[in-house]
């Protein structure tokens, strides 16, 4: 599978993913392979090994080459992927707890191996797609004021616990808080504001703060 999807992307020529044809084949294509793939191959393609490597480590690794090349555009192609996948990581954590048959869970994984590969794949280059019609034009410029509230909260919590018994006294908060906010309290931190940001950050023009957050979901990435 991880040769499939490197070949596919090293070798096709990107075509900004404008044509709706290449879109509609590509999931047609996906929903048939999800539903009529023999369950005994099914089982052994539809993985969540498989789904770390297309949506995770292959990603990972060409954001890390992303960084090291003076390249803008490349960064944020990149930048653009984890905005989505990194959400899309998020919703798995609470699905995968939902779904116990083994049936329900393979047609899970395809759909989530496809659409990963949809946001990269050359020919459809969903990441971009999405970008363009939802992210630039009215995600961007609503999320820049609440980003600026953000950092000034996040400012004013550093200089609160820089404090060592500070943060030792909000540790302490944190284990015994319940389970479910816990994970709330994690996905904010984690996902939710470096979303907001790499989303205000792909729409500027400054190519450090594109870096800078692909750096980071580089190493979020390795987390799966």
């Amino acid at each position: 599978v991880l040769l499939v999807v490197s070949l596919g992307y090293s070798c096709i020529k990107p075509n900004g993913g404008q044509c709706i044809k290449i879109h509609l084949v590509y999931f047609a294509s996906a929903i048939c392979l999800v539903a009529f793939l023999p369950t005994n191959i099914a089982k052994y393609v539809f993985t969540e090994l498989t789904v770390s490597l297309v949506g995770a480590m292959y990603p990972v690794y060409r954001a890390t080459r992303a960084v090291c090349t003076p390249d803008e555009d490349d960064d944020k192609e990149w930048l653009q992927y984890w905005m989505l996948g990194g959400v899309l990581f998020m919703i798995t954590t609470w699905v995968d707890d939902v779904i116990k048959q083994n049936s329900v869970d393979t047609i899970w994984l395809g759909s989530l191996l496809f659409i990963f590969y949809w946001l990269y794949f050359p020919l459809t280059c969903g990441a971009l797609v999405v970008y363009e019609k939802v992210t630039a034009p009215y995600l961007g410029p609503k999320l820049k004021p609440l980003q600026r509230q953000m950092n000034n909260f996040i400012i004013y919590l550093q200089q609160m616990l820089s404090n060592a018994f500070h943060l030792y006294l909000v540790w302490i908060i944190f284990m015994f808080l319940p389970a479910g906010l816990k994970r709330i309290v994690a996905i904010a931190i984690g996902t939710v504001y470096p979303t907001i940001c790499s989303i205000t950050a792909v729409a500027t023009e400054e190519i450090e703060d594109d870096t800078y957050w692909l750096t980071y979901w580089s190493v979020y990435g390795c987390l799966f």
